[in-house]
């Protein structure tokens, strides 16, 4: 029994091992890191009517392979970019940022806070006030 339990824990760690070696394998790959020089380009046209258009840099490119057809890589992720977009011009020159989202929610509970502290302040002056009225031989029944 103790032969078998030895033979199978031996070939679970061997079985462990091959599958690790075999995962990190999958992890290498002879590709290299990727270029995501991503951006757009207004282009102005040749002919008579000097129609301008904004056009992604990556699709401006070649693909990298001559035998497969397609788009390079990231050019249809910054198409489809500029196809979601309202005001094309934005892909070219950003606008001014406005406030930021949180903020009004922070405004709120800077508010709920610093409105709590002078209640607070606003309590313990009343109490103090009733107290030096009373006198120092009052109970807080008297209050």
């Amino acid at each position: 029994m103790s032969q078998l339990f030895t033979y199978w824990t031996r070939t679970a760690s061997r079985l462990g091992l091959c599958l690790v070696a075999l995962l990190l394998a999958g992890c290498q790959s002879s590709m290299g890191p990727m270029s995501w020089d991503t951006g757009y380009r207004q282009m102005t046209t040749t002919d008579a009517a000097h129609e301008s258009t904004i056009m992604p840099r990556l699709c401006q490119a070649g693909p990298d392979d001559a035998e497969r057809a397609g788009l390079p890589p990231g050019c249809a992720n910054d198409f489809n970019l500029q196809q979601m977009i309202v005001e094309p011009q934005d892909l070219v020159r950003g606008r001014a940022m406005g406030p930021a989202m949180g903020a009004p929610v922070a405004d709120a509970a800077n508010e709920y806070l610093n409105g709590r502290e002078r209640a607070n302040q606003r309590r313990s002056l009343l109490e103090q006030e009733a107290r030096n009225a009373i006198g120092t031989n009052a109970t807080t029944s008297d209050l």
